[in-house]
């Protein structure tokens, strides 16, 4: 304990007046000799150790009460330590919301602003030799140093440059990277800060995600030296907001002049009906169209557009409205290649020169239908190179977005290798089965390197029932490749006998395998795995007419494009990201060795190396933690387009109430504050104690009321003795 006025602790001395008194005033007994004296002896004794007791009493209270007095007026604090942190340096940990919620602007300017601004003047006030890191809690991952810093005057004014418009805050990850940061500080006071708008989204009541908040705050506890916890509640409640939450387009592959259909979703968060709300359509940065809606409170609704682009290569289509202050999710945009060829490469299991006998001669005029019929005034979209099993090697996939094994038997270790860097890095796998199959090596292998989505059972015979074929279950597909046959009008895969296919051993706990398509038998014919940036897929039957009838049917050609489309489109979605995603482009493996030039969307420039893989070169970037367009210029010039949409889940801008803030706070076992005032008056308590002259005062009107209550006992006993 120590005192704020510490000469005022002499006015304790006064506690010696009452002694005096008592002293003075003490009483002078006469003797008086009673013959019957001798009969009430014991009952005197037993009263005088009562009345001594008592008026030692009195005086312990009167004397207390100038010396309590004394120290409130010297206002004493209480220590909860025996090191003094008064003018001590500090080690300061801020994990600071900077998601994109905090963009939105109410009276007093946008939220982040606030809480930038008060981070910032937390550092400031930092003593001389303090230590500070910032984790921002949209990309917890990366905090703001490597290790914590010295220099606060320079981290303040980074910290004041700063701007929100990220993903969504992930408070759980935060507070788990902070707890790796503060063993990595150097003194022993320690302070660690949240810095959040509390918006209900990012902070869940659900009994896991609290839980965890708990758990890791109660781990804080336990390091050697655990930190002073903060809760700093900044900013205001959103009422209005209006977001663009989707955008979806019909094509999986999209040619030159092919008519794409664009879908967004808009829904509205705020309290007011929209009675005509403007969303406009662009394309490569220039207005297209635009369309005017109602959008009542709470509502949501989609809005359609159609464009056709006359240029193949990388384009730019986004949906975008102006209804609100928030701007990061007023817009939604998507990266659209749009391809003059698609190269597809076909390894041959089992060539035959014989017209219509080879493994794959369906099969290539089902992906190149125009140019096997001989049309010269139309063109394949999907460009195919067959060669056969012997000749294939991670060189021959080139450009190819879709390598097809058409009951291919085995690959070469080195073959292997590079089918699989080519899957990883966004390419798609399409795999007939087949009599060559060897299943052993699909499955000590193939599945190993995981280009299998299951294992392979027994070939499955019906030659030989009494129904000698099985036939696909036509349902209502979701998966985009099969969606156009839900009806059958499109084509009917039931139409296709199927009298052998490969049983596969499927795992239900694989959340990377889903199967597509299913046989009457209850048999997957179609299963997908995730790979990587690409995908697999695996047909049971074969694509010649040797287990089927498929291939002789009207609904082969759509079948085998569709499935070849979708493969081909998986090296699309790295093109739309979410935030974090790595951006993966694809060069002729001779661009290996060179560099491409990423401009983010703070048009600031990244060089980023392109190296050889799986027969090709790749280039990847992957510091898009910030949402937007990323252009990436290739060594011949041409650019290619990412786009970083963050989730829209933070659009709803509902904050925690202040009770749900309070139980909030007192479940980390943080202290709760609201501004920069406030947090003063609690690193002041934190650094030089807790005053306590209010209880000790209440204290001094009970003693007057005890020590009054007390002598007036002791006078009505001398009365009645």
């Amino acid at each position: 304990m120590s005192f704020m006025n510490l000469a005022l602790v002499g006015g304790a001395a006064a506690a010696a007046i009452p002694i005096l008194v008592h002293l003075i005033s003490k009483s002078q007994h006469r003797e008086v000799k009673w013959g019957a004296m001798h009969l009430i002896e014991l009952t005197l004794k037993s009263q005088q150790r009562r009345l001594r007791f008592e008026n030692w009493l009195l005086m312990l209270l009167r004397c207390a009460i100038p010396i309590i007095l004394a120290l409130c007026m010297a206002r004493p604090i209480l220590k909860g330590s025996a090191v003094l942190w008064a003018n001590e340096k500090t080690s300061l940990l801020v994990l600071l919301d900077n998601s994109y919620s905090l963009d939105f602007k109410g009276a007093g300017g946008a939220n982040f602003e606030k809480a930038r601004d008060v981070t910032a003047e937390i550092v400031k006030e930092l003593q001389r030799g303090s230590d500070v890191n910032v984790i921002l809690m949209s990309a917890p991952d990366s905090p703001l140093y490597d290790t914590p810093v010295f220099n606060t005057k320079a981290v303040a004014q980074e910290i004041s440059e700063m701007s929100a418009g990220f993903g969504q805050a992930r408070v759980s990850a935060a507070l788990e990277k902070g707890g790796e940061q503060l063993v990595k500080m150097d003194h022993p006071h320690r302070e660690l800060i949240l810095v959040t708008d509390m918006q209900r989204i990012s902070w869940p009541a659900e009994e896991g995600e609290a839980a965890l908040r708990t758990r890791i705050c109660n781990q804080f506890k336990g390091l050697e030296i655990p930190p002073n916890l903060t809760l700093f509640h900044v900013g205001v409640e959103g009422r209005e907001n209006v977001s663009v939450e989707t955008l979806g387009f019909s094509h999986l592959l999209l040619g030159v002049n092919q008519t794409i259909k664009v879908q967004a979703s808009l829904r509205n968060y705020g309290e007011r009906n929209h009675e005509a709300l403007r969303v406009i359509f662009h394309a490569d940065g220039k207005p297209v169209d635009e369309q005017l809606i109602p959008l009542g409170a709470g509502e949501r609704r989609q809005v359609r557009f159609r464009h056709q682009f006359d240029q193949p290569g990388s384009h730019v289509i986004e949906v975008l409205t102006d209804a609100d202050s928030l701007k990061a999710d007023n817009t939604f945009r998507a990266s659209i290649p749009v391809w003059d060829r698609v190269p597809v490469l076909v390894v041959d299991g089992d060539p035959n020169p014989a017209p219509l006998e080879g493994e794959v001669d369906y099969l290539r005029i089902a992906l190149q239908p125009f140019r096997e019929g001989g049309a010269k005034d139309l063109v394949d979209l999907l460009q195919t190179k067959v060669i056969n099993a012997d000749n294939f090697d991670a060189a021959k996939i080139g450009e190819a977005r879709v390598v097809i094994l058409a009951n291919v038997a085995r690959l070469k270790l080195n073959q292997l290798n590079g089918l699989q860097d080519f899957v990883k890095d966004g390419g798609g796998l399409l795999i007939f089965g087949g009599d060559q199959v060897d299943r052993k090596w699909y499955n000590d292998f193939l599945l190993q390197y995981g280009l299998l989505p299951a294992r392979l059972g027994e070939v499955a015979d019906k030659r030989k029932d009494q129904e000698p074929f099985t036939r696909v279950v036509v349902q209502r597909f979701d998966n985009p490749a099969l969606e156009v046959f839900s009806n059958p009008r499109n084509g009917d895969l039931a139409s296709a006998e199927i009298n052998r296919w490969y049983r596969t051993l499927e795992n239900p706990d694989d959340e990377l395998v889903r199967p597509l398509a299913r046989l009457e038998t209850g048999d997957a014919f179609l299963l997908e795995k995730k790979w990587g940036n690409g995908r697999v897929i695996f047909c049971a039957t074969t694509c010649d007419d040797a287990w089927s009838s498929l291939p002789m049917r009207e609904v082969f050609v759509p079948f085998v494009q569709r499935l070849s489309a979708y493969l081909a489109s998986s090296v699309m979605p790295p093109r739309n990201l979410g935030v974090g995603g790595k951006a993966v482009a694809h060069f002729p493996v001779s661009a290996a060795g060179g560099e491409v030039v990423v401009l983010d969307p703070q048009e600031k420039e990244h060089t980023i190396p392109i190296e050889a893989r799986g027969g090709r070169g790749v280039a990847i970037f992957d510091n898009t933690s910030r949402p937007g367009l990323y252009e990436m210029k290739g060594p011949d010039g041409k650019l290619i387009h990412f786009v970083v949409n963050t989730e829209r889940s933070e659009s709803d801008l509902k904050q925690l109430v202040p009770e749900e803030i309070r139980e909030v706070a007192n479940s980390m076992g943080a202290d709760l504050v609201t501004s920069m005032e406030e947090y003063r008056k609690l690193d002041h308590s934190r650094r030089f104690g807790q005053e306590i002259w209010k209880p000790l005062f209440a204290l001094v009107f009970f003693i007057l009321f005890f020590e009054l209550w007390l002598e007036r006992r002791m006078a009505r006993q001398r009365i009645s003795g």
